[in-house]
């Protein structure tokens, strides 16, 4: 074997040994994506999918990631609705929800607040801003939010998630009642909406919508 075939045989074993470290991003058109810290590998290659399933979308991430669409935007006062199913996370804690207030989103200057639920009844508010992140109020738990307690693979539970801004305030909603609420003056809340789904998780979104609201 010449000089030039073992160099190229040794290129491609590192190309494939490398590939996972960076993200592989697939998303619908009229779609983007962000992931965090990189793309890198958490253990399924460092990919981040959303696919088209009626009614709505799968998404499937490995690294955790904010996706959107630039027609979502939001400012006043909104509510953002989403109905969420979250499949099996075997004995993972992740959470997932949705972002709001987005700026910069391709930037390093990327700027949002976003609203999590987690598989064992727990709701977080934080924030965003470049590569630093604030916690406005951590993991808490509501026993409105569903505690996932199936088996198998097929396993779901419907999570119907809400955030609303209004006035001074942002709150979180699961299933009509307050889990969770923060001054608006500690999160931004206007800009681009859309979701935010952490690590390793296999999440069907039914629908995502913004509306505004009549002010009171």
């Amino acid at each position: 074997m010449s000089a030039f075939a073992r160099a190229t045989r040794r290129l491609a074993a590192l190309a494939f040994v490398a590939a996972p470290l960076a993200a592989q991003v697939a998303v619908p058109a009229g779609w983007q994506a962000r992931v965090d810290g990189g793309g890198m590998d958490h253990g399924d290659g460092g990919k981040v999918t959303m696919v088209v399933m009626k009614p709505g979308w799968h998404v499937t991430t490995g690294p955790a990631a904010i996706l959107w669409s630039d027609a979502m935007r939001a400012r006043g006062d909104w509510r953002l609705e989403a109905t969420l199913f979250l499949f099996n996370p075997g004995g993972r804690a992740e959470g997932f929800g949705v972002f709001f207030g987005g700026s910069d989103l391709a930037s390093p200057r990327q700027r949002y607040g976003y609203a999590l639920l987690r598989r064992d009844g727990r709701a977080l508010l934080k924030v965003r801003d470049g590569a630093a992140t604030r916690t406005v109020r951590d993991w808490t738990a509501h026993p409105a939010i569903p505690v996932f307690a199936g088996t198998g693979p097929n396993a779901n539970v419907k999570y119907p998630l809400v955030v609303e801004a209004r006035g001074d305030r942002v709150m979180i909603l699961v299933g009509g009642t307050k889990v969770l609420d923060a001054p608006r003056a500690e999160l931004p809340a206007d800009g681009t909406v859309g979701l935010r789904i952490n690590h390793a998780l296999n999440v069907h979104v039914e629908s995502i919508a913004v509306v505004p609201l009549a002010k009171r």
